[in-house]
């Protein structure tokens, strides 16, 4: 089964991780990399992810993930929800960064969590990704 991974809108408009790609200068192989992650999450069944490509849900975020992919000298920590709308299906909700253990923006699991309240009062608020 291949399940369909969508990309929150903020405001209705900026697709947050082409945004994110953007403002933090996220690499071609960099993001080669999430590609990869993301096709794998897209072919296994939720139960089958392991805790070294999805870790969650996490505390202060209740419904939201984190992808974990290790890059050179930073790794990619984009948030993610499964659904909203449907349970077999994914939704990214914010990039952010790890780098020394620390998440940039220090926020994100907040924020993430937010935008999932947002697409849940607002379902049109994503695309495909």
């Amino acid at each position: 089964m291949n399940r369909e991974i969508w990309e929150f809108l903020v405001k209705g408009s900026d697709r947050v991780i082409q945004t994110w790609f953007r403002e933090e200068i996220i690499s071609k192989r960099d993001q080669a990399k999430l590609d990869v992650a993301l096709n794998r999450l897209r072919s296994l069944d939720f139960q089958l992810v392991g805790p070294k490509l999805l870790a969650g849900p996490l505390r202060q975020g209740g419904k939201v993930y984190k992808l974990r992919i290790r890059c050179e000298n930073r790794e990619l920590r984009p948030m993610l929800c499964r659904g909203p709308m449907a349970p077999s299906e994914y939704t990214l909700l914010l990039g952010a960064l790890e780098v020394g253990g620390r998440l940039k923006p220090q926020d994100a699991v907040l924020r993430a969590s937010s935008h999932r309240e947002e697409l849940l009062a607002n379902p049109h608020w994503r695309l495909p990704f």
